[in-house]
């Protein structure tokens, strides 16, 4: 079952492996992961491609939310993926925590000040991120946004879910698994990112368009211990809670967890964004009920492919939907979900 957004559709393309610096040709080098002392306060780490031997191709600085997420070494996966055709180099790099603004904003103009030929930006809050976009392609470097966008329309381009659909989506499943009646809770990142906030308000018009469905409070943390908490919280106050909608992966471990310690799992209906290997692990025991699953292999292939053609004065799509799959544990093992799953390869992961 896939969603599409209103934007232009992605096709898929052919996967291949990963690396921190790939360059073309018969020069192709695979080199292990640098840290370099880029430190902006002590919240603040990122991991970095370097070399000695200058690129062939473009260098490509890419700002995520938090290394420390697993989500985003997908995206990454698929931007070395099409960097390695022209022998271009990325530079891997973002905050150590969530929520973390003002490490973003430092990384950004550390890519400015460095030159690179362009930037692909996870931007972790619509506002704080602007005048950085702006200064950035003031500059003449192109900027591509995955996953969240930015309150300005001086971008090269967006790439992302339709987040709110999405949102929706996965309450319109849950309210199905739930019998179309009960109380259901979702488990949120921190206020002000932009896709997870419009998965919120996507679940929250589907709960409202059912008027069977309570919707408590939404359950905000920036981390898996977070959400663990929350929800042990919210099941000691809510007993008869159920369904969950985790919009995040970390949430979706940490809901999963509190689930399990209480004993709830047959009894609590969960449905989670995206799919590390743990939400997969609780896909196949049966704790979470249902993925909805994004392509974030593509929209690091994508991010690339964009900055290139633009590069070469070739025009782009300003605004580009990738689609997301529901993913059970009845068709988790289908070639085509697999696929999704498993971006790299099932043996890959």
């Amino acid at each position: 079952m896939c969603f599409t957004g209103s934007r232009k559709r992605a096709k898929s393309q052919p996967l291949t492996t990963q690396s921190y610096l790939i360059k073309g040709g018969n020069e192709m080098k695979k080199l292990g992961m640098v840290l370099a002392g880029c430190v902006f306060g002590a919240s603040m780490m990122a991991a970095t491609a370097t070399t000695a031997m200058a690129a062939d191709g473009p260098t490509i600085q890419m700002i995520v939310m938090s290394i420390n997420s697993e989500y985003w070494l997908n995206v990454k996966a698929g931007a070395e993926a099409e960097l390695e055709k022209v022998g271009g180099e990325l530079i891997y790099t973002g905050p150590s925590l969530d929520g973390d603004i003002q490490g973003q904003v430092d990384l950004m103009e550390n890519a400015i000040s460095s030159g690179v030929d362009g930037i692909i930006l996870i931007p972790v809050d619509a506002d704080g991120l602007v005048p950085s976009v702006e200064s950035a392609m003031d500059a003449g470097i192109p900027v591509v946004l995955v996953d969240g966008g930015v309150n300005t329309d001086n971008y090269t381009s967006f790439i992302a879910t339709d987040n709110e659909a999405g949102g929706k989506l996965a309450m319109d499943t849950l309210i199905d698994l739930m019998g179309g009646e009960g109380k259901a809770v979702v488990v949120n990142a921190l206020a002000g990112i932009p896709s997870n906030d419009n998965r919120g308000i996507g679940a929250e018009k589907s709960a409202e368009e059912n008027g069977g469905i309570e919707l408590l409070e939404t359950l905000r943390g920036s981390d898996q211990a977070a959400a663990l908490q929350n929800t042990e919280n919210m099941l000691t106050a809510n007993p008869d809670v159920n369904g969950i909608f985790a919009a995040y992966d970390r949430g979706a471990i940490g809901a999963s967890q509190a689930l399990e310690n209480a004993g709830l799992q047959d009894q609590v209906k969960v449905v989670a964004f995206d799919a590390s290997s743990d939400e997969i692990s609780y896909l196949e025991s049966g704790t979470i009920d249902a993925l909805i699953v994004q392509q974030p292999y593509e929209m690091g292939r994508m991010a690339v492919e964009t900055i290139n053609k633009t590069i070469a004065g070739e025009e782009v799509e300003k605004d580009v939907a990738t689609d997301v799959v529901v993913v059970t544990k009845d068709n988790m093992n289908d070639p085509d979900i697999e696929k999704v799953l498993y971006p790299l390869g099932k043996d890959a992961e």
